[in-house]
């Protein structure tokens, strides 16, 4: 084993020079924040191929997110290790022991230099302990010119209890490790996973439905922060719909909320975390406190709130209660808080528009894919009134200054105000052209009014949150106090929601969609009706107040043909699973579709139905979630589905859009599989880099094709209750179907019974061969799709652990209802 600590005790006292040279503090031996160096301010614009460069202390976790990052941007992973060894023709350990360890310490610095030089494209490159040496760093200060440099953080004691390391060891990394803030651009903090369901021998129990894999959390926290860093999909996601919330930033959505949050209370333990999974479009960090080891507990902040909340981050600063740092004016505090910023890519940065314009330039030139918010707050005291022409002055500032939003408040000193910030949103909005999105409302209890009325990300409280002191300047209400407000006065409707299909009496949705609508402070009501058939579409064409409708077999295909409109991802599956109500003016002229969107939760004529498909959307998600780093998904990866109905489809569909190209289908009636079959392989000729996705299999008798690895990817769609020629439920799969030597991930789609058949088999399989099959059942499914099916229908967040509880306690199956520990157990698999 290399000799690590001697190596990392020579590099960290040899690496800084007298201008890095670093001032720690006694009790937490963490950097001052004060060592920004000028190239942290270059713009963080980079070629759509341009590496991903990792650097951090070993410990950090940078072999297990680069491999995790290089999957999520379809890389190369180049370790140092590996290149190291390609370039000596040794290991590294072999290395040291012969040439001894100064000479391996500049053959080592040598050989990782002409690595990042040689991988500036296509790559995600993981910097070894060369990164804590001065000559490696000063060459990362070149590449952060033209590279994404991530700086990997992690808690230091955590490191030590992996590592076994003495304290002489945590010391130095703790006083090395801020060295990688001056040579990188941007910052992670590896969060560990929370505990899983744990079996009578102490070991994550693979036996469970909760059951998941290590890393699971962290690996969805990197994929979206290396995405977003990158471009990838930031301004084009998988689901292109103006009705999905992820599709749809919330500036451009109506009525959005930011959940305001103190990162004193943060530190205080003021706050439920789990909580604020709903609540909020957005998460509003406001930093009030710095000091030298505040970089490094906004960043660990910032990944737990984006943990938990699944929404974005905006971030912003409360001048009036820092002090300065150490050798710092509070105007260089505050610059190097919106610097730290950048770096951690917040999705939204708040900047105040009366600090210093060259310096507010410098930062909006930085800001990568971060949009930066000019904020300006006219005191009680100010003569400035928003009937003024220095507020629309004020506006047009912040635009020329480059920022994407402005938000202008007032403290409320008169209910009369809360007319006048209207009148001058109005105003705004009827300027000619295209202009950065406004908020603007009154703060504090008089300006509750304008802040209901406000459209997009006003700032609200949350359940969560318990301050042991208030600020009359932070948000009084919460979101669902702005939505009941909005029912009240008229601005939204009560709207009728139900579910169609043939056997919907056991239907889980009800209960589901019931319980978040409340929680939202909707007036909806989600209902079976009486009598489901085809025959409800026309009386509910003729009710102003329909929201929307659910629908399950045997009609995902057939009201397919019978939409005025339909998402792409529709299209694609020829199937659908919701219908929500197309509106238009009083002459009969239909509302753009970004329009209808914004419409939702408001009634009015229906002039047709649009058409999604959501569970495609909860199969994803199912195998995301369950789908191992030994099985991801590659040119070798094998998906297989049982089944021809509208789910088969849509599962077909999640796994191509995954990145599988090798698909077969099998059904019991063959013409059916073959008809699913030809409607993918025409739309993958024109989508994917491939004529041929989806082939048929004839008999369950057949052996494995020899031209394609065994699945690892596996969906029953088999229906809970057999309409037609589809499969019986009492499906197994055949042995020699399940060849895949690292197993995989079985998804069985039907929930009634939810100890299927093939549930059975998998587990007994996994038992005598010990192959790691993951399962995952019906009720999952559910969930998932239904959740996306809210926020599809209702455009508000769903609460997602209070979704997944309702269906966990209204689920009865042959043996009754769950009992309490059980079903805290699958909330937990399923929501943490």
């Amino acid at each position: 084993m290399l000799d690590w600590k001697s190596c990392v005790l020579e590099s960290v006292d040899s690496s800084p020079s007298p201008s890095t040279t670093t001032r720690t503090d006694s009790a937490k031996n963490t950097p001052s924040p004060a060592m920004h160096p000028p190239e942290t301010t270059a713009p963080r614009k980079f070629a759509p191929d341009a590496s991903l460069v990792l650097v951090g202390i070993r410990g950090c976790g940078k072999r297990s997110l680069g491999f995790v990052a290089a999957t999520a941007l379809k890389r190369r992973f180049i370790t140092e290790d590996h290149y190291f060894k390609e370039i000596t023709g040794v290991t590294r350990q072999e290395y040291l022991k012969t040439h001894g360890s100064q000479e391996f310490q500049r053959r080592d610095i040598e050989v990782l230099k002409l690595m990042l030089d040689n991988h500036r494209t296509g790559c995600v490159v993981e910097c070894g302990l060369g990164s804590l040496t001065r000559p490696v760093q000063d060459h990362l200060r070149r590449i952060v010119k033209t590279n994404p440099v991530v700086h990997l953080v992690r808690d230091i004691d955590r490191i030590q209890q992996l590592l076994g390391l003495d304290d002489q060891s945590v010391r130095l990394l703790r006083e090395g490790d801020p060295l990688h803030r001056t040579c990188s651009n941007f910052e992670f903090y590896n969060v560990e996973d929370r505990t899983r369901i744990i079996s009578d021998d102490g070991s994550p129990d693979p036996r469970s439905a909760a059951y998941s894999f290590k890393l699971q959390e962290v690996k969805e926290d990197l994929t979206r922060f290396v995405r977003f860093v990158t471009g990838v999909d930031v301004n084009h996601s998988s689901y292109d719909s103006p009705f999905v919330l992820l599709e749809t930033p919330p500036e451009l959505r109506s009525f959005t909320h930011a959940i305001f949050v103190r990162s004193s209370d943060l530190i205080a333990d003021n706050v439920n975390l789990l909580e604020l999974e709903s609540g909020g479009d957005a998460i509003e960090l406001c930093v009030d406190r710095w000091g030298p080891e505040m970089p490094n507990v906004i960043s660990k902040q910032v990944s737990v709130l984006r943990r938990n909340a699944r929404t974005p981050i905006i971030l912003s600063v409360d001048t009036s209660s820092l002090t300065a740092a150490k050798g710092r004016d509070l105007s260089a505090t505050y610059f190097d808080i919106l610097e730290h910023a950048l770096r951690l890519a917040v999705e939204y940065l708040v900047v105040n528009l009366g600090e210093n314009r060259s310096q507010l330039a410098q930062i909006i030139r930085a800001r990568g894919k971060t949009k930066i918010i000019g904020q300006h707050i006219f005191e009680a005291s100010s003569r400035v009134k928003w009937e003024d022409d220095g507020c629309v002055s004020l506006y047009n500032e912040a635009e020329k200054l480059g920022c994407q939003l402005v938000r202008l408040l007032r403290v409320g000193t008169s209910r009369e105000e809360n007319a006048s910030v209207l009148e001058f949103a109005n105003k705004i909005r009827s300027l000619p052209g295209d202009h950065p999105p406004l908020i603007a409302y009154n703060i504090g209890r008089l300006g509750r009014t304008s802040q209901v009325f406000n459209s997009i990300l006003t700032s609200v409280t949350h359940p969560a949150i318990t301050r042991e002191t208030e600020n009359e300047r932070d948000p009084q209400i919460t979101s669902r106090d702005a939505v009941q407000a909005l029912v009240q006065s008229y601005v939204l409707d009560p709207l009728k929601f139900c579910i169609l299909g043939a056997s919907v009496a056991y239907s889980l949705s009800p209960a589901m969609h019931n319980a978040a609508i409340q929680h939202c402070g909707l007036g909806h009501v989600y209902r079976i009706p009486d009598s489901p058939s085809l025959a409800v579409l026309d009386e509910l064409r003729r009710d102003p107040n329909f929201g929307g409708s659910s629908v399950v077999q045997p009609w995902r295909v057939e009201l397919y043909h019978k939409l005025a409109a339909k998402s792409r991802h529709a299209e694609a599956i020829g199937a659908i699973n919701t219908i929500m109500p197309l509106r238009g003016t009083a002459d009969g002229t239909m509302y753009p579709l970004q329009e209808q969107a914004s419409r939702r939760n408001q009634a009015g004529p229906v002039l047709g139905w649009y058409g999604e498909n959501t569970d495609w959307v909860g199969i994803m998600t199912c195998i995301t979630r369950h789908l191992s780093p030994r099985n991801a998904i590659s040119a070798k990866t094998t998906g297989l589905i049982i089944g021809a109905g509208g789910m088969a489809r849509s599962a077909i569909y999640a796994m191509l859009r995954l990145g599988c190209r090798k698909i077969f289908i099998y059904n019991r009636t063959q013409s059916r599989a073959e008809e699913v079959a030809r409607h993918f392989n025409s739309w993958a000729a024109g989508q994917v880099d491939s004529e041929e996705v989806v082939r048929v299999l004839r008999s369950l008798q057949d052996d494995w094709p020899d031209d394609a690895s065994p699945p690892s990817l596996i969906a029953s769609c088999v229906p809970a209750d057999p309409d037609g020629d589809q499969p019986p439920a009492n499906f197994e799969m055949p042995m020699q179907w399940l060849g895949s030597p690292t197993g995989g991930v079985v998804l069985e789609l039907a929930y009634k019974p939810l100890d299927t058949p093939l549930l059975k088999q998998m587990r007994r399989i996994r038992s005598d061969n010990g192959r790691p099959w993951v399962l995952s059942d019906g009720l999952e499914n559910v969930i998932e799709q239904g959740i996306a099916q809210f926020e599809l229908m209702t455009g508000r967040k769903a609460p997602r652990r209070l979704m997944t509880l309702e269906v966990l306690r209204n689920y009865e199956g042959d043996s009754g209802r769950f009992d309490e520990k059980t079903i805290q157990a699958r909330l937990d698999g399923i929501c943490s």
